[in-house]
């Protein structure tokens, strides 16, 4: 591969910044965070498991709900032992309708794992985390981090939008800075010793201050940000990405045939189940049939005839 081509597979990074503008960054940011802290159980548990269950539960969903999930799965699961010894049925009705249900899947299967290979510790490399079902970047981060003190930058779409604009001017970084650019700025920006704060400070900042629509005139960082200019100037992001309708779609289809099992103290009839869901998507049941299938797939209900259970039945 020639030097031209590389160069476009791996966007140049900055200069490293320098260290009056570095260390302005986290004070400030970290002074930001000493007034606006949020009180979540699982940053100050020193808890690895809780702080994977927290992990997983913030994946694709609003900080608002997520306390609602962590707080019912740890009154069910309060242990990985206890989630371990739980069929993954339990972990689904558990896990209820707050989407994405895999992820219940995954920490059901990390539980079994970590206690039958690990004596029931999380591992405390980010290696073997990562080799974890359903464990990404994020989560193997926030583990370290907060369940044992370990630096490690986690990086989110909020803390995507902060570094992306504040070190690089971009207005949607989401769309417009390279990864390599973002990871680089993490690593940079990360204080010694201080994961556990700082992690929160930015996944809080970029929710609070540097939202979609940030609120420049409250940010303690605009005298340090490149897009603040651009901002002022009266540019705005452009929209990250259009979330395709929920209603009639592919993904509804499955949370209705699952719901369906979740709900039911008995095992339900296929054609029983693809009817209901037909009838309250208003959808044909041929598209009821494939999400039943990929549901199947997936591990989330299992099948013993024309008989449907919840679960994997493993």
């Amino acid at each position: 591969m020639s030097a031209e081509s590389r160069r476009e597979i791996e966007p140049e990074l900055p200069r490293p910044l320098p260290p009056q503008r570095l260390g302005a960054i986290r004070r400030r940011l970290l002074r930001w965070y000493d007034e606006h802290e949020q009180p979540f159980p699982w940053r100050t548990a020193a808890d690895p498991y809780a702080a994977l269950v927290a992990a997983v539960c913030a994946q694709q969903t609003q900080m608002s709900r997520v306390l609602q999930i962590y707080d019912r799965w740890m009154t069910a699961f309060p242990t990985i032992h206890a989630l371990a010894a739980a069929s993954d049925a339990d972990a689904l009705r558990v896990w209820d309708r707050a989407g994405y249900p895999k992820r219940a899947l995954y920490l059901h299967q990390t539980a079994t794992i970590v206690c039958e290979h690990y004596g029931g510790l999380l591992p405390r490399t980010r290696d073997e985390l990562l080799a974890l079902p359903g464990v990404g970047p994020f989560s193997a981060a926030i583990v370290l981090s907060f369940g044992f003190g370990i630096d490690a930058a986690a990086i989110d779409t909020n803390i995507v939008r902060v570094l992306g604009r504040v070190l690089f001017g971009d207005l949607q970084p989401v769309r417009e800075t390279p990864a390599a650019q973002i990871r680089w700025a993490a690593e940079r920006l990360l204080p010694d010793n201080q994961a556990e704060r700082w992690n929160p400070a930015l996944m809080d900042f970029g929710a609070a201050v540097c939202a979609a629509k940030p609120r420049c005139a409250q940010c303690p960082l605009s005298t340090l940000c490149a897009a603040y200019p651009r901002f002022a100037g009266g540019e705005e992001a452009q929209a990250a990405r259009m979330q395709p309708p929920f209603r009639g779609s592919h993904r509804e289809l499955r949370g209705l045939i699952v719901s369906q099992l979740r709900t039911s103290e008995e095992p339900l009839q296929r054609t029983v189940v693809i009817a209901r869901v037909a009838r309250l998507a208003r959808a044909k049941q041929s598209r009821v049939t494939l999400a039943l299938d990929s549901v199947i797939a997936d591990g989330l209900v299992h099948d013993c005839g024309d008989i449907l259970y919840l679960g994997s039945g493993d």
